[in-house]
């Protein structure tokens, strides 16, 4: 039996709904990213990490399939989420990326996903799906109901 983690980071709420509704659905570890301070909006702009609570990367040594989950800030993803990629050991692992964000029109998740998928296989990982998600208002949580009806858009395997 394969294993899956989720690592996400959630600001609103609205990815950890989402994060906890995708592991219902396929039985799979979730893995928190936590700031030790939290990151900002230039940081996410200039592509920098966040200092982060412990060794998240740790927990997905003995994955199979690994989702990223995250919300999109400043047409690029989050702080937190570019330090795990920093760290975190992908090699021969299928990850998922799944973003939330909180423009109906979706922009820019596809330059977003492309540049994850290139850190991602660049550390030997192969991304076998990417998905853009609509989630809050900035600083807003949308609801479970809101969230679930995004969730139920991923396709798994």
């Amino acid at each position: 039996m394969s294993k899956n983690v989720i690592v996400f980071y959630s600001k609103d709420n609205n990815t950890r709904t989402a994060a906890k509704l995708v592991s219902e659905r396929i039985e799979a570890q979730i893995v928190e990213l936590i700031e030790t301070k939290k990151g900002n909006f230039i940081q996410a702009l200039r592509k920098k990490g966040s200092k982060l609570q412990g060794n998240p990367w740790d927990e997905i040594k003995d994955a199979d399939s690994i989702f990223l989950m995250f919300p999109i800030w400043a047409s690029n993803g989050v702080p937190a989420m570019n330090a795990f990629l920093d760290h975190a050991d992908f090699n021969e692992k299928k990850v998922s990326i799944i973003t939330l964000q909180q423009f109906e029109d979706l922009r820019n998740s596809g330059k977003v996903h492309d540049y994850v998928q290139k850190r991602v296989e660049d550390k030997g990982g192969k991304v076998v799906y990417k998905k853009a998600l609509l989630g809050g208002k900035m600083n807003h949580y949308a609801g479970e109901p809101a969230l679930k009806v995004e969730v139920d858009k991923l396709k798994f395997n």
